[in-house]
């Protein structure tokens, strides 16, 4: 009778470790299964992140080349606005150096003429 005890008592505490395991394996798949949802979770949510950054940087790269236009037509305007002040500044004092060029001849001339005359006057008496 006392086997036959000891088999019950142990056939029971058999049966409650089997019982045991098997809830310990169902924890084991529900947690795995929880950890491969968030998993999924956390892939798509990366993925609509990604994706919302990508469109974020898209415009805000547009934003900026469109800026740049922007700004160096511009500044284009502005450095043909110099150029033109420039050329402008250059034929005028091209228009200057004509002119003194020109004042310069007449003024040798002049001055040619009147050396020689005062060279006549000079000449003049010793014949």
């Amino acid at each position: 009778e006392q086997v036959k005890s000891s088999f019950n008592s142990l056939t029971e505490k058999k049966s409650e470790i089997e019982q045991m395991e098997q809830k310990q394996k169902e924890s084991i798949s529900g947690v795995q299964e929880a950890s491969r949802n968030l998993q999924s979770q956390t892939t798509s949510q990366f993925a609509e992140l990604h994706q919302i950054l990508t469109e974020k940087e898209r415009c805000i790269l547009g934003d900026i080349r469109e800026e740049e236009v922007k700004i160096v037509k511009k500044m284009e305007k502005n450095l043909q606005e110099l150029q033109e002040n420039l050329n402008s500044i250059q034929d005028e004092l091209s228009k200057l150096q004509e002119q003194t060029d020109h004042k310069d001849g007449v003024l040798f001339l002049k001055e040619e003429a009147g050396r020689k005359r005062r060279v006549g006057d000079e000449t003049k008496p010793m014949l």
